[in-house]
C-alpha cells in the first residue's frame, strides 16, 4: 500500500532576508538615505528569494 507523504515545509527565505537586510542597511547608512536603503533592502530580498525559490525548485529531485 501506498502511504501517503507527508506535505513538505515551505522553504524558509532567510539567508536571502539576512543578506538583503545587511545591504539595505548599509547603503542606507552609508548614502544617509535611510528610506532608499530600505527600498533596496526589499528589492534586494524579493530578487533573493525568487531566485533562490527556482534554484531550490530545480533542485528538488
Amino acid at each position: 500500500m501506498n502511504t501517503p507523504q507527508p506535505p513538505q515545509p515551505p522553504p524558509l527565505h532567510l539567508p536571502e532576508m539576512v543578506i538583503a537586510t545587511v545591504a539595505g542597511v548599509s547603503f542606507g547608512v552609508k548614502t544617509g538615505n535611510y528610506f532608499a536603503g530600505i527600498f533596496v533592502g526589499v528589492v534586494l530580498g524579493v530578487v533573493l528569494s525568487i531566485i533562490g525559490n527556482r534554484v531550490r525548485s530545480r533542485n528538488k529531485p
